[in-house]
Parts: structure tokens; sequence; C-alpha cells
């Protein structure tokens, strides 16, 4: 029986492994309501050129979604268990454990389908966004939450490290980078839009749009910039269209500022930040995911165990047998 072989584990957890590595080595794609959806798409159109449409018809842009992805699952979770039952009969009790665990951590996974699912949506620090009736707020290394007004919970955040943050669980990646702008004039800072029916700024984060353009309005100089893939800057005249400056630089790493004086009196100060992707579950849909992943590591460290305590048999019988001889 394949099921009960050492291929009923092999096949299923090769397939499902390069799978995983499709998904960090090509980025899913967010949700299509998320507002980065949008960017994602261009970003994906670019990299893949024409093998985007044939590998979004064979559903590798949403692998945790299509059938194969929970068939998969489905045959290593059985295989566990025949292997448990397997091992049971032989009274092998490390093997019963471990297989049982890992059987366990499918099950519980497989859970996942019935709670709520993840939100998943990026920020940069100074910005701020409403996640089911509470505000989200990020600032240089830590996260807060609010509702009416009210905090209700502050935690401290590191990449790709869990964390639990009011009624949350979630975990923080870094995503890319914006250019943070401040403009300054004779008389001290101006107020920046980022559109011209936005509210004034002193600090305003430049996101790019799916055609990779940001713009910010400088209302009091009468400018616009313009952003084109982080490094093609351009300063408009408003209304006119006259180019004041212009220049192209290379990327710069978090934390790097350029300033650049203009004539007039201007100054204007770029200052490279970085936007980090968060994954927030419900309480349940955390705790849930946590204890599948414990169950599996503790189910791969007593098979790990049982393998070094064979390991450790065969070497001393191998000794004996030479020193016999």
């Amino acid at each position: 029986m394949l099921l009960a072989s050492p291929w009923g584990i092999a096949i299923p957890g090769l397939l499902l492994g390069l799978e995983v590595l499709w998904m960090i080595l090509a980025s899913q794609a967010p949700s299509p309501g998320d507002p980065t959806y949008w960017s994602w798409v261009a970003r994906a159109r670019l990299r893949f050129g024409p093998l985007f449409d044939p590998l979004d018809r064979l559903g590798l842009w949403s692998l945790s979604t299509t059938p194969g992805w929970r068939l998969l699952w489905a045959a290593l979770g059985w295989s566990f268990l025949v292997h448990a039952l397997e091992a049971g009969r032989a009274r092998r009790t490390m093997a019963v454990l471990s297989f049982a665990l890992l059987f366990s951590a499918v099950l519980v996974g497989s859970l996942g389908r019935y709670l709520p699912p993840p939100r998943s949506f990026v920020l940069a620090p100074g910005e701020g966004r409403s996640v089911e009736g509470f505000w989200l707020a990020m600032e240089e290394n830590s996260l807060s939450i609010w509702r009416q007004g009210d905090l209700i919970g502050r935690t401290v955040f590191r990449a790709n490290l869990p964390f639990l943050l009011g009624p949350y669980g979630g975990i923080v990646r870094r995503s890319h980078s914006v250019l943070e702008l401040e403009a300054r004039g004779p008389s001290g800072p101006l107020s920046l839009q980022a559109a011209l029916d936005a509210p004034p700024t002193s600090r305003l984060l430049l996101h790019p749009s799916p055609e990779g353009e940001a713009f910010a309005a400088i209302p009091e100089a009468h400018w616009i910039l313009r952003v084109k893939d982080g490094r093609f800057v351009t300063l408009f005249e408003e209304g006119t269209g006259t180019v004041v400056w212009q220049e192209e630089w290379t990327r710069m790493a978090d934390g790097q500022t350029v300033e650049r004086a203009l004539p007039g009196g201007y100054t204007l100060r770029f200052t490279a930040r970085p936007v980090y992707r968060l994954t927030l579950f419900a309480l349940p849909a955390f705790f849930q995911r946590a204890l599948s992943l414990g169950m599996v590591l503790i189910g791969v460290s007593l098979m790990g165990g049982m393998q070094l305590r064979r390991a450790t048999r065969w070497m001393r019988g191998a000794l004996r047998s030479e020193n016999g001889a």
C-alpha cells in the first residue's frame, strides 16, 4: 500500500515543499480587495512577462486555495495516520507518537478552513489602517491598536517573528521601500498633499501606483512632484508643466536621506522608509496555527531522535562486531 510506504510521505511532502518554495520565490497575490493588489499585478507582469497569464490559469498565484494543495495535505495526513497504525502494531512507541503528532498537526491545520481568514496588508512606520472596527497604527518598531480612541494594545515587533496584539495574532515581513518627502521654504516647513483634495501633511510617504508612479503636490510653491520607479524624480510647475528640476539616483537603503536645494530658497528632503506586510489572524486562528506548528516541531524532533537512536545502535553493533573479530 502506497500510503504505508515511505513514498506515501515522501511524494506529497516533496510536492508540498516545491509549492511552498514557489510561494516564497514568487510572492502570492493579495486578495483583490487589498489596496496593493494591482501594484502586485503590475510587478508580477513585469517580472514574468508572457508567463503571467498561463501561471494564473494554473492557480500558481493563489496556491493555497487550489484543490491540488488540499489533496496533497489530505494524502500526507492519511499517510501519517497509516504509519502511526503500522507502528502501533509493531509496538514502536516513539514512532507511534511522532506519526500521531504529525497527523494531528495536519488535522488541526485543516480546521483553518472554518476559521476567519487572515487579513494581509502593507503599512509603513507612521501610517495606520482601519481593521474591522479597530485602528491599527505602526510606529518605528511597534504596533498599537485602538478602538473608539482608546488604546487597547501595543507591542514591539520584529520582522518574521509572531506577535500578539489585542484580539489578533500576526506576523510582520518586510515588503519594500518607499520615499518619505519633506519640504521647506524660506519661512519654514511646507505642507504636502498626496492629491489636490487630500488633507495637507508635513511628511508624505510616496506610495507608487500600479504604473510605478507616485505624486505629491506642494501648494505653497505651486509645484507637482513625480517619482517613477523610486528613482526618477521630476518637479513640475503647477499649471504650466514646466520642469523645475529632474534627477535620477540609485535605490536608497532604509533610512538613507537625499536633500536637494532648489531655486527660491526651497529644499526637498527624501528618506527611504521600509514598508512591511502585516498578516493578522483572529486569536482562534492564530492559536490553531501555533498549535499545528508546535505539533510538527515535536513530531519531527521525536522522529529525529528515533533515527538517532537507530544510528547509535547500528554504530555500537558495528564496533562490537569489529572488536569481536
